[in-house]
C-alpha cells in the first residue's frame, strides 16, 4: 500500500495501471480514468492516510494454490474519514490472469455495512457530495425529480421512472409508488444530498452505467435516508431506469452503525439485494 501511494502521488498513472491483473484491464473499459479519478481524489481531499488491518489467506486444494490480500485503510479528509479496501490476488496456479490488483474500493467509512462487502473489478469510489469533483456533473439529482413529481401528484410519472426489469421483478411496485408518493408529498420537510457515485459495471453480458445517490430526509418525525439505485446506460434497454429506491430511519451524518446491527444493516443493503421500493418508518409510526 505504501508503495502504490508512492505511485498515486507521483501521478504514475502507467505503473499503477500495470498492477492490476490482466483480468481486470479485460473486463474494466475505464480503468485508467478509474486511476485518474482515484489519483485526484487522493491529491483534492486526502489530508492524511493509515493502515488499518489485513489479511493474506492462502489455499492449497489438490495441488491448485490461491494466495489474496485484503488490506484496510484509513483516509483523512475534511468532511470525514474514508475507508480504503485494496484487494489483489498474489498467487494462483489455476488462474494466473488474476494475479495483480483486483480492485480499490473507496467510501465514508460509516457506510460499511453497504459498501464493504462488494467486491468491484477495477476502482469504485463512493463521494461525499461535499467531495465530488468540480468538473463532474451529476445534472439533475433523481430526488429532485421525484419532489417534483409528487408534488405534482404524478404517480404514473414516478412509476415510469422505473426500468421494465424492475417492473418486472419487483412486487406490488404500483401500489408502493402511490405509497412513495405520499411519504414524499405529506412527510418530507426539507432534503439534502449525502453521497453519489457512477460506475460502468457488468451484469452476465450486459455492460451498464450505474448510479447510486444517497439522501437525508427531514421529517417531523425525524431523519431519514433515502438511498436511490438507478442505471443510466447500458447495453440491455431493458435495465435502463430506476433499480430500487429505500427510505429507511436514518443514523446522524457521520455516525457509524453498531457492528452487530443487523437490522440496520438490512435497511442498507435492501436497495442492492432487491428492486423497487422499500419504506421503513419511524418506530413511533
Amino acid at each position: 500500500m505504501e508503495k502504490l501511494m508512492e505511485y498515486v502521488e507521483d501521478e504514475n498513472i502507467d505503473i499503477i495501471y500495470e498492477a492490476f491483473s490482466p483480468a481486470v484491464k479485460e473486463e474494466t473499459d475505464d480503468l485508467y480514468e478509474k486511476i485518474r479519478e482515484f489519483m485526484r481524489f487522493y491529491e483534492n481531499t486526502v489530508t492524511s492516510w493509515e493502515y488499518t488491518s489485513g489479511s493474506q489467506p492462502g489455499k492449497r486444494i489438490n495441488g491448485v494454490v490461491l494466495v489474496t490480500q485484503t488490506i484496510f485503510n484509513d483516509f483523512f479528509a475534511d468532511n470525514g474519514t474514508y475507508r480504503c479496501d485494496f484487494s489483489d490476488v498474489t498467487r494462483s496456479t489455476e488462474q494466473p490472469e488474476t494475479v495483480g490488483i483486483s480492485s480499490i474500493m473507496l467510501y465514508p467509512e460509516e457506510l460499511s455495512p453497504e459498501y464493504a462487502p462488494k467486491k468491484p473489478s477495477g476502482i469504485y469510489i463512493v463521494y461525499r457530495v461535499e467531495d465530488i469533483p468540480e468538473d463532474i456533473s451529476i445534472g439533475l439529482s433523481s430526488l429532485e425529480t421525484l419532489m417534483e413529481l409528487s408534488q405534482a401528484e404524478n404517480t404514473d410519472g414516478i412509476y415510469e421512472m422505473f426500468s421494465l426489469t424492475a417492473n418486472r421483478n419487483a412486487k406490488g411496485l404500483q401500489e408502493k409508488t402511490s405509497e412513495l408518493l405520499s411519504f414524499l408529498f405529506e412527510r418530507v420537510t426539507a432534503w439534502e444530498p449525502y453521497t453519489w457515485t457512477r460506475n460502468v459495471e457488468k451484469f452476465d453480458e450486459d455492460s451498464a452505467t450505474t448510479q447510486e445517490m444517497f439522501f437525508y430526509l427531514h421529517t417531523d418525525d425525524g431523519l431519514y435516508r433515502c438511498d436511490i439505485r438507478e442505471v443510466l446506460e447500458s447495453t440491455n434497454q431493458e435495465d435502463v431506469g430506476f433499480s430500487s429506491i429505500s427510505i429507511f430511519p436514518a443514523l446522524y451524518p457521520g455516525e457509524k452503525p453498531a457492528y452487530e446491527d443487523d437490522v440496520y444493516k438490512g435497511y442498507c443493503t435492501w436497495g442492492r439485494e432487491n428492486m423497487g421500493i422499500s419504506i421503513v418508518y419511524q418506530q413511533e409510526d
